[in-house]
């Protein structure tokens, strides 16, 4: 550690925000030093993405910042990181900063520092969008402050219960230090939603994120988890973070999980969070071992209920129709404000994609193929 000290005041400051940035690919929205990030309002937000430092006394088994792992360590102080995020954002290049970090010390140390950056930035006058990642086990009295500033905050639950996470993360306890959070967040973002009242500053919704393959959890168990998460938690978007194998950390040796399986997750939370759906509707789609396939799970989905198509879309309620593929909620509502409707070239105007619709649907009790022919002409 002291040889990785020596090293770090050696780095001239572009040097540190590349590395810090270029580490933020572990954390949520997996993109480096400019991510996008999604208000609560769907609007897409552009941020500065960096760590406040990838040195961490965490044993994180899949992290390249693990405190026993040897490589390149740095600090941002918080003068630079609001320095660096001005200029961003007078140059028009982002609208706001996403900060996560390795832990300093111990997360309330850590999340000090966290604290002392946004209310630099908000004692500055800097308006834009601030979202922290905070560390496991802050305490709520910092959650309470950084809640005072920043428009979102939460903490990464990496997994789905207490046994996965003690083999990953064994320097965190699940229920104390990730769970007990999440509540705290939830709690903390519906009394600022309460007091702006729908105005002022964009308070934004729950999040956290997944490992995905890091342990040998199925599918079926993250869709519950993200499910029970949205309820609870009220979790608005689920980060999901593809295990890759990091050299020199105890899963070196590990197998990647391949990428379409946080694609196939993507769609599902999207299912459960914006088509009314609830994880037990999907448990036909699985395999026996409760893992999706590189198929589009929503299609999977209809053709697991033959009996429920076609939909005739003159008739059916907005549930049915969310059910079909190539309808979502906003086409779904243009269809039902539209009716009656009579033909696919008017679907297609309000945004149904007809090639996926085609064999699930009715228009007035005609239809131009049949589940059954279609999924032969598919095999």
């Amino acid at each position: 550690m002291i040889a990785e000290r020596r090293n770090e005041q050696h780095l001239t400051l572009s040097e540190r925000m590349k590395l810090l940035s270029s580490g933020t690919k572990y954390d949520s929205c997996n993109q480096s030093a400019v991510c996008h990030a999604f208000g609560p309002d769907g609007r897409c937000i552009q941020l500065y993405k960096t760590l406040l430092s990838n040195s961490c006394a965490g044993e994180c088994a899949y992290c390249p910042n693990r405190c026993e792992r040897h490589t390149m360590r740095a600090t941002l102080d918080p003068e630079e990181i609001a320095k660096i995020t001005w200029s961003f954002y007078r140059r028009n290049a982002i609208e706001g900063l996403f900060l996560s970090s390795g832990i300093m010390g111990d997360a309330e140390q850590t999340s000090q520092k966290q604290l002392e950056v946004v209310e630099l930035l908000r004692g500055q006058g800097f308006k834009g969008y601030i979202n922290i990642r905070v560390m496991p086990g802050t305490p709520k009295y910092l959650l309470e402050q950084i809640a005072e500033h920043a428009n979102k905050f939460g903490v990464n639950a990496e997994t789905t219960n207490s046994v996965n996470y003690s083999e990953i993360c064994p320097n965190f306890d699940y229920k104390n230090d990730v769970l007990q959070r999440l509540k705290w967040t939830k709690d903390l973002i519906q009394k600022k939603r309460s007091e702006y009242g729908g105005m002022g500053r964009l308070v934004g919704a729950n999040d956290t994120q997944f490992v995905v393959g890091a342990v040998s959890e199925s599918d079926k168990e993250i869709v519950r988890t993200v499910d029970k998460f949205m309820d609870k938690y009220e979790l608005r978007r689920p980060y999901f973070m593809s295990f890759d194998p990091v050299p020199d950390t105890p899963l070196e040796d590990g197998k990647p999980s391949p990428k379409w399986r946080e694609q196939r997750l993507y769609q599902m939370s999207f299912l459960l969070k914006d088509y009314g759906l609830k994880a037990n509707d999907f448990d036909d789609v699985y395999d026996e071992h409760g893992f999706l396939g590189n198929y589009d799970p929503k299609v999977m989905l209809a053709q697991s209920q033959p009996d429920r198509f076609p939909v005739d879309i003159n008739s059916a309620d907005m549930s049915d129709l969310l059910l079909v593929p190539g309808i979502g909620p906003v086409s779904a509502n243009r269809i039902i404000r539209t009716r009656p409707i009579a033909s696919e070239q008017e679907l297609a105007r309000m945004g149904v994609v007809v090639t996926h619709a085609r064999p699930y649907i009715s228009i007035n009790g005609s239809r131009q193929a049949n589940l059954a022919s279609f999924m032969g002409a598919c095999s």
